[in-house]
């Protein structure tokens, strides 16, 4: 993907006479536990053309055609078989709601219908810092059929992450027992208490989150997370306790290796 991305990107660039970026951002790739999150996953996604602002006064019903008529989506092929790509292959999703029927076209449609009257959590969110959608149980399941099978970073160059790093909400659950702070406190810009900037740095050494998607979690720019990092190594030099606390909760953390 990788090279498909800089190869389209230098052909588009030549041909329209343009420099810079083509795509919003890096290309990326989530391992999905399909029984609980792909449902979620492939309406947030279809929902997507409707969600920029440009969209937003839209009526419903504005909506609905708009999504089936979107020339760039596979949205219509999951509503009938029509003039589905052949390439497309809808019956992992459609399984969730009748298979690929047409009463399972109508709940799907109902289905991304109720995504478009408010605003949905971002399943998508659940994979950043490890790459994997699904709850504790699954992913600490991942990461023990990856030891015992033996695969290393050689043959999967995602494992090695993967075994090492810790599901940020486990360590957001962590910090908030030890600091007896609740989450949406925690995660709040105005929270001024140590357990934000040891939030910040065990997300970015720990939870595998860069800056910017800590800064998006907590609802600051990137560079403040830098700030707060700094801050935070500065006053464990002069603060013997705050070393010790956070060490204890990296011990807390640590992966489980099957």
């Amino acid at each position: 993907m990788r090279h498909f991305n800089i190869s389209y990107t230098s052909y588009y660039n030549w041909k329209h006479d343009r420099r810079g970026h083509l795509y919003q951002g890096r290309y990326k790739s989530f391992l999905v536990d399909a029984h609980q999150y792909l449902q979620e996953v492939s309406r947030y996604i279809h929902l997507n053309p409707i969600r920029v602002r440009l969209r937003s006064g839209m009526t419903l019903g504005e909506k609905e055609k708009y999504l089936r008529n979107y020339h760039w989506s596979s949205y219509g092929s999951y509503l009938s078989r029509g003039e589905r790509r052949r390439f497309l292959r809808v019956e992992e999703v459609l399984a969730h709601f009748g298979g690929d029927t047409p009463t399972g076209w109508r709940k799907y449609e109902a289905f991304v219908r109720e995504g478009m009257t408010g605003k949905l959590p971002n399943p998508l969110e659940r994979g950043t810092g490890h790459g994997i959608i699904g709850e504790s149980e699954f992913i600490e399941k991942i990461r023990g059929e990856y030891v015992r099978s033996g695969v290393g970073a050689r043959e999967v160059p995602a494992v090695k992450r993967i075994l090492a790093q810790v599901e940020p909400e486990r360590i957001i659950r962590e910090i908030c027992e030890v600091f007896k702070v609740k989450r949406d406190e925690l995660l709040r810009k105005g929270y001024k208490g140590v357990a934000r900037g040891i939030l910040m740095e065990m997300l970015y050494r720990n939870g595998g989150m860069n800056q910017r998607e800590i800064g998006e979690l907590m609802g600051i720019d990137y560079s403040a997370v830098s700030v707060m990092r700094k801050r935070l190594s500065a006053a464990q030099k002069g603060d013997r306790n705050l070393s010790v606390r956070i060490e204890r909760l990296k011990k807390r953390i640590q992966p489980s290796q099957g």
